[in-house]
């Protein structure tokens, strides 16, 4: 089998999973090579500890992208997942130098501009309501008690990950640096996506499409904007 253009390794948001990212290897080159990033605590990974911290998760997702580096590698995350992609790459570079081609982050606020936040201290009911808000396509998930008994315990854990992050100052990623968002989302307006400028050592750039916090769920607009950034292979 021919080596890939490149592998793009995706983070989810908070409560979210790998499977995110289950149809994004359709609308991207076939030489893209995509692997979703699957935090503890849920589907196959159900019978491990949720994360309590950001430290909880850099770590071990850098040691599983060992094999890949020397290689082209691209790493994208959306809101929670944003942040969780920077962290790792700033982790490999620590190791490695740069290793990461293109950090690419989505639907989140600079690491060192935080959302106030305490989600994961509401009640079922109001964290629940809070889903909702975030997006109507819950709803589905939300009006089923026997999936709502599996998922929320990590959706809580998450939300605590993202309560206890902050990163002051921020640190420039060597990586090429794609800031997205959705122009419509509650929580991360299109001017404070432009405040990760401050996280990048080169390149830099900021795509606004239609759409809320999960803007991304029409997913071809987003991947047209993310092929043009994506690594090729090295001579």
């Amino acid at each position: 089998m021919a080596r890939p253009r490149c592998r793009l390794v995706c983070a989810p948001h908070a409560g979210g999973t790998a499977q995110a990212y289950r149809a994004w290897p359709a609308g991207l080159p076939t030489d893209v090579e995509v692997h979703g990033v699957q935090y503890p605590g849920r589907q196959d990974r159900l019978g491990e500890p949720a994360p309590h911290s950001m430290d909880d998760l850099i770590g071990p997702i850098a040691d599983s992208l060992e094999p890949f580096l020397g290689e082209p590698l691209a790493l994208f995350g959306h809101s929670m997942g944003a942040v969780v992609a920077y962290e790792v790459t700033l982790e490999l570079e620590r190791r490695h130098g740069q290793v990461v081609d293109l950090l690419a982050v989505s639907g989140s606020r600079a690491p060192h501009e935080r959302e106030n936040h305490d989600r994961h201290a509401l009640d079922d009911e109001g964290l629940i309501e809070e889903l909702r808000r975030l997006n109507d396509g819950f709803t589905d998930l939300l009006d089923s008690p026997e999936l709502l008994e599996l998922v929320l315990p990590s959706i809580r854990a998450d939300f605590g990950v993202v309560a206890g992050y902050l990163r002051t100052p921020p640190v420039p990623v060597r990586a090429p640096l794609l800031v997205l968002g959705g122009s419509e989302d509650p929580d991360v307006s299109p001017e404070q996506l432009t405040r990760w400028r401050t996280c990048a050592g080169g390149a830099f750039g900021t795509r606004v499409l239609p759409g809320g916090h999960f803007y991304l769920d029409d997913e071809q607009p987003v991947l047209d904007q993310l092929t043009p950034w994506l690594p090729g292979r090295r001579s």
